[in-house]
């Protein structure tokens, strides 16, 4: 069961004169804290993807860093632990709260699933952002909803093809009049007719293993553009 009810971790005082936590570079003591935070939005699952990592951390770090990062971590605290696919805490029950009974409004989703979920509507919404000329920096908390509520309709028009809603956005940007999301929801059965060899991807069971993607078929670069992961060109 996710920890839908943790609303705050536990970050002692004492941590700031810990020789384990101070002998970390600054960006290893940043990561430190922020995977705690991470922890407990995942079920202390978080995907052994450097990609999503990057990403959930909001952080302008290049993956080597985060990588170096995570080992700097793991060598000062052995209970920052690893496995084929996740990383996680030891005894992280006492790392956080665990409110029991009736839940407060406002609860993490918990999931490791739905971090990913996360990543796609993201990776969709800085390709309806580039192909309009918009500016992120210009996004308030009301578009964040208003795209992400947009984006998994068409995730669902598109039967979770993600590529299906790419090359939608593709097609529509090529129209001769202004649109946004929604124009593009009213206009599927015509997008769907001018998109072209448009294939569902359906990963392997290797695929699913890919230590890159984790079988989502996608990887970002330094700035954070998507790109095919290399086990699709295989």
């Amino acid at each position: 069961m996710p920890y839908k009810n943790i609303h705050w971790i536990k970050l002692e005082k004492r941590l700031l004169n810990d020789y384990r936590f101070y002998s970390l570079s600054s960006s290893a003591q940043l990561n430190y804290i922020k995977f705690l935070m991470l922890a407990a939005e995942t079920n202390n699952k978080i995907p052994k993807n450097l990609g999503l990592i990057k990403q959930s951390l909001r952080s302008d770090q290049d993956e080597s860093e985060i990588e170096s990062n995570i080992q700097e971590i793991k060598s000062n605290f052995p209970k920052f632990k690893e496995n084929k696919h996740f990383y996680f805490f030891r005894e992280w029950g006492v790392r956080c709260n665990w409110i029991k009974g009736k839940e407060l409004p406002g609860n993490s989703p918990g999931t490791a699933r739905e971090l990913v979920d996360k990543i796609r509507i993201d990776k969709i919404r800085r390709e309806y952002i580039r192909l309009t000329g918009l500016d992120l920096k210009d996004f308030k908390p009301d578009d964040y909803a208003r795209t992400g509520k947009a984006i998994k309709t068409l995730i669902s028009k598109a039967d979770g093809n993600d590529e299906k809603v790419l090359g939608a956005l593709e097609w529509i940007a090529k129209q001769d009049f202004r649109w946004t999301l929604e124009t593009l929801i009213k206009k599927w059965v015509e997008a769907v007719k001018g998109i072209k060899d448009v294939v569902k991807w359906r990963p392997t069971q290797e695929q699913l293993n890919c230590p890159n993607c984790k079988g989502t078929g996608w990887r970002y670069d330094e700035n954070n553009k998507t790109y095919k992961c290399e086990c699709r060109k295989q």
